[in-house]
């Protein structure tokens, strides 16, 4: 799994639609197409990007393909996104300190 697949899978809206979707249970690929205004096709194929991606897992049972949610994909990019913005804190808590000093002489 990396960073890279996780945040290129989230870039676009109608796989974020997908998984906002999926936060409900586990639905097939034809539920998760139908209040969307993508074909069943365009629909396989974000799933299989997500799949890609850690994000969701299928299985087929009979002649139905079901999707899930996997959180350890969005887990890791949450951490990520986490220590960044600790990062970016300290780097501007610093900074604030930084123009003070230079305000106060």
């Amino acid at each position: 799994m990396s960073l890279e697949s996780t945040f290129s899978a989230l870039a676009d809206p109608n796989r974020r639609a997908l998984l906002e979707r999926l936060e409900t249970g586990e639905q097939t690929l034809s539920d998760l197409a139908s209040p969307l205004p993508i074909s069943l096709m365009a629909i396989q194929k974000h799933v299989r990007v997500l799949e890609e991606a850690e994000l969701v897992a299928t299985s087929k049972i009979g002649r139905s393909r079901y999707v899930r949610l996997r959180t350890d994909g969005l887990r890791h990019a949450a951490e990520w996104l986490q220590n960044a913005e600790a990062r970016w804190n300290a780097a501007l808590d610093r900074l604030g300190e930084v123009l003070e000093e230079e305000k106060q002489k």
